[in-house]
């Protein structure tokens, strides 16, 4: 699940004139002047302690009843000044599975760049309010979450099509346009995109999982019998494609499969969830970006991917319910690629 990865002092009467502030501080208006998402029965229950991110607990009792379209409400009030689009955000993130009230994910912060046709619905609105020092509680539908994919593909156990999503965000630095931001690469639509990876068939080296393909591209991962799972990253070429080559801080639209070599379990997959990702080459684990960098659109690649060599860590895949030295295999289809400027 993922999102697309110096303050200023609030001007006081102003500013809650301008961002429609309620009288206990929290936006009710976004920078736009469109209401924020309104809380409901379901994000009112919503009680956590621990710190965003790293160790949140969900101490509301599950289930979570959630009688219609995704909820918000604030948790902890914030202070300053309300993001505006182009801005960039620190971010951290908890989801939880309202149905049981596990831990689905811990997301460390990250600066977000807040941009409504470069974020998925539920994080636009989760963000389009937020000031710096806030917490916010979402309860969002299955379906917006992972769209049309079957609940047994997402490796979320006890998660089922019914089960609500519990998201927490909580917000750090909100920073201007920096270098960095304002070099943000544009995007593409869906119909300038390869459907599936094409081009020159290439052998895997020897030691490597086996892939095959179904007739619309989703692959099928297999892990070699009585083969050690490598200690340090590796990566090949599984077609080569004649498209353009990625470069640093491109955003890349990718289909990709992810599994534990350990069990061969999926654990995130855009297959599954209908659509491809896209994200900048500099937004990602290192497994990600070096596969990605210097290979061309159209191209498939393995990525072999140890918790400490391009991985999340070993504390992150123990907090996603991993062993702590688990490897990761992703399967990527270079689907298009857009240059940063």
């Amino acid at each position: 699940m993922k999102l697309s990865r110096a303050i200023l002092p609030a001007a006081l009467a102003g500013a809650l004139i301008l961002t429609g502030c309620s009288a206990g501080g929290s936006p009710t208006k976004d920078d736009a002047g469109v209401d924020c998402l309104a809380a409901g029965t379901a994000s009112k229950s919503i009680e956590v302690s621990g710190e965003t991110g790293t160790d949140l607990k969900l101490t509301t009792k599950a289930p979570i009843t959630l009688a219609g379209e995704t909820e918000r409400s604030v948790l902890t009030e914030g202070e300053g000044d309300l993001i505006a689009e182009g801005q960039t955000v620190a971010v951290s993130m908890t989801t939880f599975n309202g149905t049981t009230g596990d831990e689905m994910d811990q997301l460390a912060e990250s600066p977000v760049p807040f941009a409504k046709d470069q974020l998925v619905g539920w994080a636009y609105e989760g963000i389009r309010c937020a000031v710096p020092g806030q917490q916010v509680a979402l309860v969002a539908p299955y379906a917006e979450m992972f769209a049309e994919a079957d609940a047994s593909t997402t490796g979320y156990e006890g998660l089922t099509e019914e089960s609500p999503i519990v998201i927490v965000m909580e917000f750090g630095e909100i920073t201007e346009g920096s270098d960095a931001a304002t070099s943000e690469p544009g995007t593409l639509e869906a119909d300038e995109l390869l459907k599936k990876a094409e081009g020159t068939a290439q052998k895997a080296p020897e030691g490597f999982p086996t892939v095959k393909l179904a007739k619309d591209g989703a692959p099928t991962i297999t892990m070699p019998e009585g083969v050690e799972p490598p200690t340090e990253l590796q990566i090949a070429t599984l077609i080569e494609g004649d498209g353009e080559t990625v470069e640093p801080g491109d955003r890349v639209y990718v289909n990709y499969r992810g599994v534990i070599w350990r069990t061969g379990e999926e654990f995130d997959s855009s297959w599954s969830r209908g659509e491809p990702a896209n994200f900048t080459t500099t937004g990602v684990i290192g497994g990600f970006q070096q596969a990605l960098e210097g290979q061309k659109v159209g191209s498939q690649i393995i990525s072999v991917v140890p918790a400490e060599d391009g991985g999340y860590g070993a504390a992150t895949l123990e907090q996603q319910g991993h062993e702590a030295d688990d490897v990761m295999v992703f399967v990527l289809d270079i689907l298009g690629t857009v240059h940063a400027e």
